[in-house]
């Protein structure tokens, strides 16, 4: 990519500290041991300005648990002539006090970007702590950004960008959104720029190996499942080479031998996921990995070479035990496919986790019954079940906004609330989802033979400290009747 050079520019990414909210899926305690994982939206910014010319300081505040006057500190040590950060709309606030804090104390530019800046960017700039936000992909728009702000160029002819004009907006300033940046090619965006972290000290609940940290082969989803906003998004899969090259490197360079594939659905094109095997098996690299994908996107063939290439999980999206839900869903796949693909996988050698969600559209008691039935009758290895939480920019939240009339997340992000964003289509309480919720994980992991099964798996001390102190505190927060949210934040 031809990115302007911009030699001399210091800027510092922050990936703020994080804990529960309301409107978020899944329960407290899940997400409170689910792991530790580096934010590849931000490493991919490192690597966009690095390689523009920027210096760069990386702080990944929530990893190291650093205070925000630890942080405060690196940063003035630092001295960046930008401070940029990846917001998520349902942690916005908590990012925003991070924001709000740090520019108190170091008065730069704060820059925005991430999925939630092309949904509400104007709503967020009318906090005055926000100075730009990136509101597509920030391969081009970024560099061209910090080209024309430093050298004073006209800021609407850069496309993908979004900021304020006239003062703040509490006093008649206004909001300008540019069109849209060009699509990339994802071959030529930068590498993670890894070597920015100590990746030593990431895991997730069931990690083996160290060093551990995640990668992405392919953006977007050709699928329309209304609860995913990555169907919005043209899908566009980087080269076999091209990923195998990054992986090579991670290993080579940052002694990384355990990857977690965040693809929305890996498998997507069969050919290239084979081609990928091969090459991972051409190169004698030494990693194991898992992947994300869709049960009506495997076959024999895929398997076989997943495994082969080192793949020790599989993560499915199945999400419900009623037929006529995944319907609503829009699953397009039948309840006879998933135990065979899950049968399969397992035949294969290769470990199973399902995802299930619980409050879908019409989902009542009788049904969320049949998707913890699935669960244990698949005998999957691992299983999550998330409270379903209607999210921006799917199909699940249109429906609510039709149904209510209001757009929750917007009123959110302009000032924020504690109203719980309802389920579309479904009359169980939120007590209710909670309960079933609780109950699902209890069923699953507590029967003797997962319970002995897990035990057995175990490969290191540290693993089973992990291991042990989530099943504790599954049951000791389920008899407090504790109620909290929280699941899954990769940024």
């Amino acid at each position: 990519m031809n990115a302007p050079r911009l030699q001399g520019l210091k800027v510092a990414l922050v990936y703020p500290p994080y804990g529960p909210v309301k409107n978020e899926p899944g329960i407290k305690t899940v997400k409170e041991n689910y792991g530790i994982f580096p934010s590849l939206s931000l490493l991919y910014v490192a690597g966009i300005l690095e390689n523009a010319g920027v210096e760069v300081l990386f702080l990944d505040s929530h990893a190291h648990e650093w205070t925000l006057e630890e942080t405060v500190r690196k940063l003035k040590d630092f001295g960046p002539d930008y401070i940029g950060y990846t917001i998520t709309t349902y942690l916005f606030f908590q990012t925003l006090d991070w924001i709000k804090a740090i520019k108190a104390q170091v008065d730069v530019p704060t820059i925005v970007g991430g999925v939630h800046l092309s949904i509400y960017p104007r709503e967020t700039l009318t906090h005055e702590s926000i100075d730009f936000a990136i509101t597509g992909e920030a391969e081009v728009a970024l560099p061209e950004f910090l080209w024309a702000h430093t050298q004073k160029l006209p800021l609407e002819n850069v496309k993908g960008l979004a900021y304020r004009v006239g003062g703040p907006t509490a006093e008649g300033g206004r909001v300008l959104v540019t069109e849209n940046a060009d699509t990339v090619d994802v071959d030529l965006a930068p590498f993670p720029a890894r070597h920015l972290l100590d990746n030593t000290i990431y895991h997730s609940f069931i990690s083996k190996r160290k060093n551990f940290s995640c990668f992405i082969t392919s953006r977007g989803c050709p699928y329309k499942c209304i609860f995913c906003e990555q169907g919005s998004k043209a899908f566009r899969a980087r080269s076999p080479k091209n990923a195998v090259d990054e992986l090579e490197m991670s290993i080579k360079e940052f002694g990384i031998h355990e990857m977690d594939f965040f693809d929305s659905s890996f498998t997507i094109r069969k050919e290239r996921v084979i081609a990928i095997c091969d090459e991972i098996k051409r190169r004698k690299l030494d990693v194991i990995w898992a992947a994300r994908t869709r049960v009506d996107c495997i076959t024999p063939d895929v398997l076989k070479a997943m495994q082969q290439a080192g793949c020790t999980r599989i993560y499915y999206g199945i999400e419900s035990g009623n037929r006529e839900i995944l319907k609503v869903l829009k699953k397009s796949t039948s309840l006879d496919v998933i135990k065979r693909v899950v049968r399969d996988t397992k035949s294969a050698g290769i470990d199973t986790f399902g995802y299930f969600m619980v409050g879908n559209p019409y989902d009542t008691p009788t049904t969320v019954r049949q998707t913890i039935r699935l669960a244990l009758d698949l005998d999957l290895d691992y299983a999550q079940f998330s409270k379903v939480t209607p999210m921006p920019a799917t199909e699940m939240y249109t429906m609510l906004m039709k149904q209510t009339g209001r757009d929750y997340w917007r009123e959110f992000v302009l000032n924020p609330h504690d109203d719980l964003v309802p389920r579309p289509h479904c009359d169980m309480t939120d007590e209710e989802i909670q309960r079933w919720t609780r109950l699902a994980y209890l069923r699953f992991y507590y029967r003797p033979s997962m319970m002995k099964r897990r035990l057995a798996a175990v490969e290191s001390m540290d693993e089973l400290v992990r291991s042990a102190n989530t099943a504790w505190k599954m049951v000791a927060d389920y008899k407090l009747g504790e109620d909290a949210t929280g699941m899954e934040v990769v940024g």
